[in-house]
């Protein structure tokens, strides 16, 4: 059955009530365009960055999974003369701790005993004195023994000898730093000795390697497990160095008290001697 055909008046009115929402509601979303458009891209961004959360997430887990043991045991055979130069640098430090003390260089007790010894009202007893200086075994007590041995000369001369003991004690004491500073160099050196070893290893394996697709991943581990040494050095070098300077400024006060204690000596029991012998 034919259906007849639609007037074209009648037509021409429906296709003007149609289209005329249509074209409407189509020129709105055109104007709005670019708000659904940075709707999608800051929903793909989202989506990127959970993703790329999860994948560091993943990675971060891998790497707390891996001890300090395995990770230091993956530095090759260096870190074998890196654990020795730790060892050896907490070694030293604990001996410097006690021997480089201002108790033990210079005793506070042998100032009291020269006053004691040198100043007795039936005349100094230099013998006594020097069995004092011997007895305390410091280098404050060689340095009062050599002002000693020239009692009897021109107080220059005493002076000049504990110069020159003084001087000779704080250059022992500083080449006994020599180790913490040799420690605190080599560390360092030996940590990026290793590293570079490990980037040959690294890319020796991956230009001998036939399989093309992982290569990136093999260099990465190789370039990760050689950057080891170079942390384990400067792990074991900036404390050490530190503690170097601790000593070698430590020294430093040493030496400065060590002159003020000698020129005070001489003062005291020398000049102060000659000065009532000449007045006499």
């Amino acid at each position: 059955m034919l259906l007849p055909n639609p007037d074209p008046v009648c037509l021409s009115h429906f296709q003007k009530n149609l289209f005329i929402p249509t074209k409407m509601i189509a020129h709105r979303i055109r104007r709005y365009d670019w708000l659904f458009g940075l709707m999608l891209i800051a929903g793909f961004a989202a989506m990127a960055t959970s993703l790329a959360g999860q994948e560091v997430e993943a990675v971060r887990e891998t790497a707390r999974s891996d001890s300090l043991i395995s990770l230091l045991m993956k530095g090759g055979i260096v870190m074998i003369p890196l654990a020795l130069c730790s060892v050896i640098a907490v070694t030293i430090t604990m001996e410097r701790m006690v021997s480089v003390s201002f108790k033990g260089l210079l005793p506070a007790h042998l100032d009291k005993e020269m006053e004691d010894l040198l100043e007795k009202s039936t005349g100094a007893d230099v013998k006594g004195a020097m069995e004092s200086c011997e007895k305390s075994d410091s280098p404050l007590g060689r340095v009062y023994a050599a002002g000693l041995k020239r009692w009897e000369d021109d107080p220059k001369d005493a002076d000049q000898s504990m110069g020159e003991i003084a001087s000779l004690e704080i250059r022992r004491l500083r080449r006994s730093l020599r180790s913490i500073r040799l420690i605190a160099t080599l560390s360092p050196l030996l940590g990026l000795l290793g590293t570079v070893i490990g980037m040959i290893q690294s890319f020796q394996t991956v230009a001998l390697s036939s399989n093309s697709l992982n290569k990136a991943e093999m260099l990465s581990e190789g370039i990760y497990q050689a950057m080891v040494t170079t942390a384990a050095g400067l792990t074991i070098a900036i404390p050490t160095l530190a503690i170097f300077y601790f000593f070698n400024n430590k020294v430093d006060r040493i030496a400065d008290e060590m002159q003020h204690r000698g020129e005070h000596f001489i003062t005291r029991y020398f000049r102060n001697r000659f000065k009532l012998e000449y007045s006499k």
